[in-house]
């Protein structure tokens, strides 16, 4: 009886054991991908510098972050109220969030799960010592791994590569189509040179954002009286940006389309199929004054309105998704993320 009954703890200890296997296999399979960022305000999560608030450093300053309950609705460097796109992308790969921002980094290596160099106001093209662009950021990246701080093993890296356009096409209502449509070649040109490079160091994998439709954001939308223009006919830029992208990057196999233009049209375009989203168009903390920015004080007076429900606007400011748009965006294609990663 006494031997029958060790025989059984003893398989039971085997099964148990088995499983614990099993599931640590299953953990590391889920998250066998590694990360790496790079982009504008869409994928930032807190490499733009800390210093006192002006619009460029509003993410580090309430109402951002205030609903982020992952870090204790507290600002965090992103621009939103939550999380952002390459948080939601992170976790498809098995990951809680984004990798670290790079600004973040200790000088003796980095987080396993890779590191994020998008910095909020960049550009493809433009961008300044503070916001770097993406040429720069690749750049950065490149160098760390020559020198060791990053594993120079990319065949299990994934890269991602966000940006919303707003430094780029910043001015490009009083552009001709011809300049338009030079500006626009540059971009590209610049993005489908990025996405070969990290290739050529040996990442397998890119996703790339297409561009979203700027004529809706409330950045273009919004009037200087504070209506909000339904139609949303800016379009040119984004069509133009989106067909060059196809020509230049989406041929290849290994760059996944992750397609803002579509999602954002489903949520908040001019017909949207979901009416997930009371309000589409308009922001969930607005500046008083259409030249101003969310966030914003004056002698101490808070110049923006907020809106008690950021779950019913897919816009937090005058350009990024709230965490609530970003996490319906994010899931519109998350099947095909994980078609395109084998995961």
């Amino acid at each position: 009886m006494k031997l029958r009954s060790a025989a059984a703890v003893f398989a039971l200890l085997l099964l148990l054991l088995n499983a614990g296997h099993v599931e640590s296999r299953r953990h590391r399979d889920s998250r066998q991908h590694n990360m790496f960022v790079f982009g504008d305000e869409f994928a930032d999560t807190g490499n733009y510098p800390e210093a006192d608030l002006t619009k460029a450093t509003r993410a580090y300053y309430y109402p951002y972050g205030s609903n982020d309950k992952v870090h204790g609705a507290t600002p965090t460097g992103r621009f939103s109220n939550g999380l952002v796109l390459s948080d939601f992308v992170a976790r498809i790969l098995g990951l809680d969030e984004s990798p670290p921002a790079e600004r973040k980094r200790e000088q003796d290596g980095v987080d396993p799960s890779g590191m994020n160099f998008a910095v909020g106001g960049a550009g493809v093209v433009e961008g300044t010592t503070e916001a770097p662009n993406l040429g720069t950021q690749v750049n950065k990246f490149k160098r760390l791994v020559k020198h060791g701080i990053i594993d120079d093993d990319l065949t299990d890296t994934v890269a991602l590569i966000a940006f919303s356009g707003r430094r780029d096409y910043e001015r490009f209502k009083d552009m001709t189509n011809t300049e338009v449509k030079a500006k626009v070649q540059d971009v590209t040109d610049k993005i489908a040179e990025a996405v070969e490079q990290l290739m050529d160091m040996g990442v397998k994998k890119v996703m790339v954002t297409s561009l979203p439709p700027l004529g809706c954001t409330p950045w273009q939308s919004r009037s200087e009286d504070g209506v909000y223009d339904g139609k949303c006919d800016s379009q040119k830029v984004s069509s133009i940006h989106n067909e060059y992208l196809e020509e230049k990057v989406f041929q290849n196999e290994h760059v996944f389309n992750l397609d803002l233009k579509a999602a954002f049209n489903h949520y908040a375009g001019p017909s949207p199929r979901s009416k997930q989203f009371k309000y589409r168009l308009e922001s969930c903390c607005e500046s008083f004054d259409q030249s101003g920015y969310c966030g914003q004080v004056q002698d101490g007076e808070e110049q923006y309105s907020l809106g008690s429900k950021p779950d019913k606007f897919f816009y937090w400011d005058d350009i990024n998704p709230t965490h609530a748009g970003w996490k319906a965006v994010v899931k519109e294609s998350q099947e095909s993320i994980k078609n395109f990663l084998d995961i």
